[in-house]
């Protein structure tokens, strides 16, 4: 694909833990490098759950200033799994001002920018919540809502047809929905440290979620 005129910022969030969120952003990035955009997958948790996954490689997060530029050359490279990961090394503290200052930088070299569960915004950024049908992301929703007016909800673990699948709709306001069904594949298999490979049911779906992602 050709390089975006404007490159897309988008935060994933979780309405509850457990839900699948990192599992699905990482998937992302796999399917938008594929489709030959420019793609950083953005980390900064405290537990870097996907530099366990994929291996860390420099430059970590705790090799960025603010107020110092940052060259294309000091930004993260494409991995072999086709996009670039930045992640931490230690539990130093990223604050809002280097979040804010590194993903400016960011914007001119990717056409992609996925932050998993940010802990903090960025103007252009665009929020997408992962919800589940149960209680906890009931709860958790109303705060994500609030906060970050997503613009598009993945409801994710889909059981099969029944009534309850319907119940959490109601509250996914003004969002456009997008329904993973409940599968192993939309699993990380740890011991690979790959996310496993989707179906072609699967694969249609998140295809559609990366497509409303990059318009």
């Amino acid at each position: 694909m050709p390089q975006l005129r404007s490159p897309r910022i988008w935060g994933t969030f979780s309405a509850a833990g457990g839900v699948g969120t990192t599992t699905l952003t990482l998937h992302l990035a796999q399917l938008g490098a594929r489709s030959g955009a420019r793609v950083l997958l953005v980390e900064s948790d405290l537990r870097a759950p996907l530099r366990e996954i994929l291996g860390g490689e420099p430059p970590f997060w705790e090799e960025y200033r603010v107020g110092t530029p940052i060259t294309h050359e000091a930004m993260p490279r494409p991995m072999g799994i086709g996009f670039a990961l930045l992640t931490r090394r230690s539990l130093t503290a990223i604050t809002p001002e280097l979040f804010a200052h590194v993903i400016e930088s960011a914007r001119q070299n990717f056409d992609l920018i996925l932050c998993d569960n940010p802990a903090f915004t960025y103007p252009n950024m665009s929020a997408l919540v992962v919800v589940e049908n149960a209680l906890p992301s009931l709860i958790g929703l109303n705060s994500i809502t609030s906060l970050h007016n997503p613009k598009i909800a993945v409801i994710n673990k889909v059981k099969s047809q029944g009534r309850k699948n319907m119940a959490i709709d109601g509250f996914l306001r003004d969002m456009q929905i997008f329904r993973i069904p409940k599968s192993n594949e939309v699993k990380l298999a740890l011991g690979l440290g790959i996310a496993r490979k989707l179906g072609k049911k699967n694969s249609q779906i998140f295809g559609e979620i990366l497509q409303e992602i990059l318009n």
